[in-house]
């Protein structure tokens, strides 16, 4: 661990996509600002005061969109762990998200499944939690599926993630889900073909970051690709970024009045159920 004697603030080394995890941090700190926030997430801006990067100078002024994340998945979680208190969560990539601490409710089991270098910057700035169990692997690999009993029901969380995948792996990914666990829930956002394509030719965010390639997308008006994963995956419900909160998305929200638009522009929140009863 690195010190900088000037700002005492900790430094971080990453790179590629696992630098990624900053940026969502950012937009939830700057959240606990506002009188109207969407989360309650304190954690999150001390972290931004304890790390040593210029986010400002990377991701740019702060926006709703990671904030508006979180709330919509914290919801849903906190809905299907008033069926299933006791019930294990499992996040994919989170990063330094610090949704277990935002919908805690004393019982339920948590799973982090990261990269290394992501692994090690969560332990080193997150509290140790002994219902947290953390897996160092690449959420494609069948580590972390094998740890838990065919038929498990889970809520799987992969916020922020999908995009780096090529679509075969994402599908892949799917189907092994819906294979492996019983009765589940899955959310995860996704990015449109036209912010795919950006990045692929070098996206910029501000003058000194650029956006990982993203090479997975979908257009918001081609979700029913979801349904055709496996027999006992369905969409429970998806919505875009300006749905929830569309006064904190102007002028974006503007897009919904035109559903053509919305279908090819929107950058969306899914919630697919696995099932073996039929819809």
């Amino acid at each position: 661990m690195e010190t900088n004697v000037r700002t005492g603030k900790e430094s971080v080394s990453l790179n590629g996509v696992p630098e990624t995890l900053l940026w969502p941090l950012w937009n939830r700190a700057a959240e606990q600002k506002r009188k109207d926030r969407l989360i309650d997430d304190p954690m999150s801006a001390d972290l931004v005061e304890r790390i040593d990067y210029d986010f400002e100078g990377s991701f740019g002024k702060p926006n709703a969109g990671h904030a508006i994340r979180a709330r919509v998945i914290d919801d849903a979680l906190k809905l299907w762990l008033q069926k299933k208190p006791a019930g294990t969560v499992v996040s994919l990539g989170e990063g330094l998200d610090t949704q277990f601490w935002r919908v805690d409710n004393g019982k339920l089991c948590w799973i982090s499944v990261d990269l290394p270098e992501s692994i090690e910057v969560r332990k080193r700035f997150l509290p140790a939690e002994e219902r947290i169990e953390m897996i160092t692997c690449s959420a494609l690999d069948d580590l972390w599926i094998k740890k838990m009993p065919q038929g498990s029901e889970v809520f799987i969380v992969m916020a922020g993630l999908l995009m780096y995948f090529e679509e075969g792996e994402v599908r892949d990914l799917l189907y092994r889900l819906a294979e492996h666990f019983g009765e589940s829930q899955i959310m995860f956002d996704v990015i449109p073909v036209w912010l795919s394509r950006k990045s692929l030719k070098g996206m910029k965010v501000t003058t000194t970051y650029t956006v990982p390639l993203m090479p997975w997308a979908l257009n918001y008006g081609d979700y029913t690709w979801f349904n055709d994963i496996h027999p006992h995956v369905r969409i429970k419900r998806q919505m875009t970024y300006a749905d929830p909160f569309p006064e904190r998305m102007r002028p974006y929200s503007y897009l919904l009045a035109f559903q053509w638009l919305t279908n090819r522009l929107a950058s969306g929140i899914v919630q697919l159920e696995i099932s073996s009863q039929k819809p």
